[in-house]
């Protein structure tokens, strides 16, 4: 069933008591009154219909100081659900989730040459339908479905510009919101990946109590997001991809963006690739058993760890590069949390460890002792599909 109108349809401060609600575990009236500056005797009066319509719940009764104890409410976490996507370059994700973005199910499949706007799509209705029949969605309602996504986007109108390196053609001014609430019959929004990100962590996830959080989702792309004094700091076309394009070395490698010695030629998946197979090229050896165009980023993770020298220069020069990087951004931006997480973070801890001592190095002492560095978040590598269904349930409450 789809509820999509329940929470749009809120007054103001019932939505305020969703939010609050949202972001605690659980809360006596007493409580929601003191947070909300609403009087109990009104409180009383905008919960009623609340209630009664299952948003929220007495979910049980609390310590009592000294008279009777009080009944204490959460959001209804098994009778909604909401839908999070994550459509990125090397795969794409969905999960369903409760109101506080629990995960209750997940699919997951790989990216590839044939995954065209129009399979992928397809793929992704075929994965919803197939959950909600093997998990008897039939009886809880369904808030929405919202989607992250690799930019540059049209967030308003929910439409894929023209994004880099997909592996299929004729990812050019896809309608992906039009496309999805047609077949699904549910509002769809489409957010920016990294934003979606780091909403998750921010909301609901490691910097739940952090005014400024940095994300970065590092695989063929970096990707970037960032909550500034609890604003999500947006680019203009929602690009998720400027810290990438930062320039490094202005002598350094050509970019595709057209510029020289970006972060992204150096410190992405393709960019460790190639370096590895120019290496061997060149006559170095490495204890991967592969041909060379068959080896991938995983394998030179894997051997890393295993001690191969090749792969641990590789790892350790791109990291060395990437953390140079972290650091002017962190100088400009000041995050006291910095989430690294994608692909290459949580394959490979040396990378991660590698870019945190780079990144440290720069840092005058103040700034080294303010920040703290996060491998992979609560959510790893599904904060960005939890991410784009936190930020439908905000885009209703705000």
């Amino acid at each position: 069933m789809n509820h999509s109108n329940l929470l749009e349809n809120l007054s103001s401060d019932e939505k305020k008591i969703i939010s609050l609600l949202l972001k605690n575990e659980y809360m006596s009236k007493n409580d929601i009154s003191l947070s909300t500056n609403i009087k109990l005797s009104r409180l009383n009066y905008i919960m009623e219909p609340l209630e009664k319509n299952k948003i929220i719940v007495q979910e049980k009764l609390g310590q009592s100081s000294g008279g009777r104890k009080p009944v204490l409410y959460s959001v209804n976490l098994h009778d909604f659900y909401v839908i999070g996507i994550d459509v990125s370059i090397m795969y794409t994700q969905i999960v369903f989730t409760n109101l506080k973005m629990e995960i209750l199910y997940e699919e997951l499949f790989t990216m590839d040459n044939s995954c065209t706007p129009e399979k992928t799509i397809n793929k992704i209705v075929e994965a919803i339908k197939k959950a909600h029949k093997d998990l008897r969605l039939d009886r809880l309602n369904l808030i929405g479905v919202g989607v992250g996504s690799v930019g540059p986007l049209d967030v308003e109108n929910g439409i894929i510009k023209n994004p880099t390196n997909f592996y299929a053609p004729d990812w050019l001014n896809v309608p992906i919101k039009d496309i999805l609430e047609e077949k699904l019959g549910t509002p769809v929004i489409v957010e920016n990946g990294a934003n979606a990100g780091v909403v998750a962590e921010t909301l609901f996830g490691i910097g739940k109590d952090v005014s400024n959080v940095s994300y970065f989702n590092c695989g063929v792309g970096l990707r970037t997001g960032t909550i500034s004094s609890r604003n999500l700091i947006r680019a203009i076309n929602d690009e998720e991809e400027g810290f990438g394009h930062m320039v490094i070395d202005i002598k350094g490698k050509k970019c595709r963006c057209g510029n020289s010695g970006c972060i992204e030629c150096y410190s992405s998946i393709n960019a460790i690739i190639k370096s590895f197979s120019d290496e061997i090229k060149m006559g170095r050896t490495t204890a991967i058993n592969k041909n060379i165009n068959a080896i991938n980023y995983k394998d030179i993770c894997v051997a890393a760890e295993q001690k191969d020298a090749l792969s641990k220069e590789i790892l350790r020069d791109a990291a060395l590069i990437l953390g140079a990087g972290l650091a002017n951004y962190v100088k400009l931006l000041t995050p006291d949390l910095v989430i690294l997480s994608g692909p290459l973070m949580i394959q490979s801890k040396l990378f991660y460890d590698s870019c945190v001592e780079s990144t440290l190095g720069r840092l005058q002492p103040d700034k080294r002792k303010r920040v703290i560095f996060n491998r992979g978040g609560y959510y790893g590598e599904r904060a960005m599909s939890v991410g784009a269904g936190a930020m439908l349930i905000e885009k209703y409450l705000s």
